[in-house]
């Protein structure tokens, strides 16, 4: 009989770690019976998401979160834990965490795990890191999503190195680069321009300020260089009129939320990645599997993926003048850019597949799943 592993998590939307339990939870069907429980918002339903890991063989249930501190949720996820009686209990996320661990011990269950997926400010915040001081210590192995998160946890929230284990996020490489349908007439670009582009949330984080500054520099250089950014979020009117300020609406088209996000990344030349902080970088990872030449910021886990000058380019955080630069070069090395690019797909084989990723979350579970 498989065991029954239960993963716990608050989604508003799809972003890193819903996409990346999208890839690894229907690859753990094989050998577990594998749940997860969706806390979700009022107003913010993920009902194509839910549908999309039921066809994929999850079992999911959706449970309402009304607020960041809800006993209502509380007792409704405590109630479904006894009555699914898993051998495992997988969480994800502070909200995650706080119930589910919380959950899961009163239950009387064991073993669990949380997966650690950023390295965000507000987890420095006192009260928040006392929190998870508390909520570390009540579990029975921690994931990291890179040695940079895993180095987070152990020097801000203490755990201890022989506690957690890095599994990064990985990608199904196997199919090959093709089958790009054009879209750029779509965004006012030709096929002789050189595309630049960014698919993110429109949030500080992400650095788009950085990004539209070093653009405006890198135009007085090059005339045949487009921007485009796909995403949305709460700063899409404040970097619109950065654009227009910079007399850039020409050059720099805002494509909005897209769903084709592989065909989109197929018509660009170059993946720009400028964050501030990151966990780990899918969104940098997902251009590497397109065999997209990178840049990127050398902040938090992005250099675990980028080798400056090897599958990218590294820039410092914050300095549209550096990031301008890195534009420049690789506007005028269509060499180096291929280089950059194949050497990018290969890496994302080598140490980002998603062969790699449920196998080391396999042996997680089944060291955990044998001691107890």
């Amino acid at each position: 009989m498989r065991s029954k592993i239960v993963h716990i998590a608050k989604a508003t939307g799809i972003h890193g770690m819903e996409k990346h339990l999208l890839g690894l939870l229907p690859a753990l069907t094989t050998d577990y019976e594998t749940i997860f429980i969706i806390l979700t918002e009022p107003g913010k339903p993920v009902d194509a998401y839910c549908d999309e890991l039921r066809t994929r063989g999850v079992r999911v249930y959706t449970l309402p979160i009304r607020f960041d501190i809800d006993p209502a949720c509380f007792i409704k996820i405590y109630s479904l834990l006894q009555k699914l009686k898993p051998g495992l209990v997988h969480t994800h996320l502070i909200h995650g965490d706080l119930y589910g661990i919380l959950a899961a011990r009163l239950a009387g269950m064991r073993p669990i795990v949380s997966t650690k997926h950023n390295d965000d400010e507000f987890r420095r915040n006192r009260i928040v890191r006392r929190l998870n001081i508390f909520l570390n210590k009540r579990v029975s192995h921690i994931i990291t999503i890179s040695n940079w998160i895993r180095q987070f946890v152990t020097e801000v929230e203490h755990v201890p190195p022989e506690k957690s284990t890095t599994v990064y996020y990985g990608l199904d490489t196997s199919e090959p680069v093709s089958g790009s349908i054009s879209v750029r007439s779509e965004w006012g670009f030709s096929r002789q321009d050189l595309v630049f582009g960014i698919t993110a949330r429109l949030v500080e984080q992400k650095g788009h300020r950085y990004l539209i500054e070093a653009f405006a520099e890198a135009c007085t250089s090059r005339d045949d260089i487009r921007l485009l950014i796909v995403g949305e979020g709460p700063l899409m009117a404040s970097l619109q009129r950065l654009v227009q300020d910079k007399n850039l609406s020409r050059v720099v088209q805002f494509a909005g939320f897209r769903t084709d996000i592989d065909n989109v990344l197929r018509n660009l030349d170059v993946f720009i990645h400028p964050s501030l902080w990151e966990g780990f970088g899918l969104a940098v990872l997902e251009a590497m599997a397109m065999g997209k030449p990178i840049i990127a910021t050398k902040v938090s886990a992005l250099p675990e993926l980028i080798e400056d000058g090897i599958n990218g380019c590294l820039v410092p955080p914050r300095d549209s003048s550096s990031l301008a630069r890195a534009i420049i070069r690789l506007s005028s090395d269509e060499t180096l850019r291929r280089s950059l690019g194949q050497n990018a797909r290969r890496k994302c084989q080598k140490v980002f597949s998603a062969e790699r990723m449920v196998k080391a979350t396999r042996a997680v579970y089944a060291e955990l799943l044998y001691s107890c």
